[in-house]
């Protein structure tokens, strides 16, 4: 399944007086956010698309001002909001390099075909991401997705193939 938008940054401050936010990148390059000339919006009344007006980097935050937010009750109005874009604009990803939405909700199972359950999130570690998956009887499994554990993805089956390597399980 595939969305046809994709989350990228989430506004969690208002910046100054003037209407900039303040945005936590979620990708892992922030350099993604200067090729943009617009935005996609998504707060809980919907989707809006707004046109960027400045943009800078201040240490691992990104602060935009956006076209049409002019002071600082329209920015905070934004906090909790979050910014997409379209998937086809997403970043082309390496072989074997995954988005992690594309990821949670997949099934695990061992080699010998056990299911263990679903991945429920995913944590970025700085060597390795790790999986957390939630077994049928509620219990946390937590899957380092290593070349030695991790032995198949595949998206359209929403599926994950593992080695049960020592110690894991």
């Amino acid at each position: 399944m595939s969305q046809e938008f994709i989350i990228i940054g989430e506004i969690v401050a208002s910046q100054g007086n003037k209407g900039e936010v303040k945005v936590v990148p979620l990708t892992n390059s922030l350099d993604r956010f200067k090729r943009l000339k617009d935005i996609f919006i998504r707060t809980k009344e919907g989707r809006r698309l707004l046109k960027i007006g400045s943009l800078r980097v201040e240490k691992k935050a990104v602060i935009l001002s956006l076209e049409g937010i002019e002071n600082i009750e329209e920015a905070k109005s934004l906090v909790g909001s979050f910014l997409e874009v379209k998937r086809s604009e997403a970043v082309k990803l390496p072989e074997d390099t995954y988005f992690i939405f594309e990821i949670i909700g997949s099934e695990v199972y061992t080699m010998e075909n056990e299911l263990l359950g679903k991945i429920e999130d995913i944590i970025s570690t700085g060597s390795n991401d790790v999986y957390i998956v939630k077994s049928q009887d509620e219990k946390e499994i937590l899957i380092p997705a290593i070349r030695d554990v991790v032995k198949e993805i595949d998206l359209k089956r929403k599926r994950v193939i593992i080695e049960a390597i020592e110690g894991l399980l």
